[in-house]
């Protein structure tokens, strides 16, 4: 029986936190979930669950050590999502849905940011509480990680979160990640049986701008992708038609 952990690494902004917890906990037949604290000071709604590494790992680290403890713990999914979200009902499930296919590796709903790639992106922008789940999901060649699922198989297949090529915000380190999952024979695969509202990098933009931010994070990303996949990565790995089978299929 499939069972999934989801691991919400957050530093400050509480209130955004405090605004997802509710959701998690209406759906927690379908999904547990952990609270990873970087900074140390996250005041618990409830009794919901959480974990403080003593020191700010970032989201690939706070990542990773979400994948790290579901695993451990027997669990056969696992989940980093963002705390400046707010899930669709049947989140879970939708993301879990047996009709997928068999080899898949990661997984995630669309969603509502205009900052995203169009990959990830839907129409849908009410409210995540009510959309009404589309029997559809696409084959990516990457997907970001505000909401990713991996398997336990393409977990130990493929690794952690990259927490040294991409610089602090991580930029880049979740398209690797599905670059080395897929490497390893997975799918990726985006479901629009579940979606999310995604406020938008609020603890990234606490202290600076969204210039600064895009611009420092763009050229780590570009840095840490030239470095492992060479100088024509951007061609090679992102726009190759082969890699680029974003065709619908029905779940049937």
């Amino acid at each position: 029986m499939s069972r999934i952990l989801a691991a919400v690494p957050v530093y400050g902004q509480v209130e955004y936190t405090h605004a997802l917890v509710p959701d998690l906990i209406v759906q927690s037949d379908d999904a547990d979930f952990v609270i990873i604290d970087n900074r140390g000071d996250y005041e618990p709604l409830g009794d919901e669950r959480v974990i403080r590494p003593g020191r700010n790992l970032g989201w690939a680290g706070g990542s990773n050590l979400g994948f790290r403890t579901a695993f451990s713990e027997g669990y056969t999914h696992a989940m980093t999502l963002n705390n400046d979200t707010r899930i669709s009902k049947d989140f879970f499930k939708g993301l879990l849905d047996p009709r997928l296919p068999d080899d898949l590796g990661i997984v995630v709903p669309v969603y509502d940011d205009e900052m995203a790639h169009e990959i990830v992106r839907t129409d849908y922008r009410g409210p995540a509480a009510d959309y009404v789940p589309v029997p559809r999901y696409r084959k990516a060649p990457y997907v970001d990680g505000t909401a990713l699922i991996i398997t336990r198989a393409a977990w130990v297949a493929a690794g952690d979160v990259d927490t040294r090529s991409f610089g602090n915000f991580a930029w880049g380190a979740d398209q690797d990640l599905c670059f080395r999952v897929r490497q390893e024979g997975f799918s990726v695969c985006i479901s629009e049986m579940s979606f999310i509202n995604h406020f938008g990098r609020k603890t990234a933009l606490a202290n600076q701008s969204l210039r600064s931010y895009k611009r420092k994070s763009s050229r780590q990303w570009v840095r840490g992708m030239k470095r492992l996949y060479g100088k024509n990565w951007f061609d090679d790995n992102m726009f190759d038609p082969t890699l680029h089978d974003l065709s619908t299929h029905a779940l049937l």
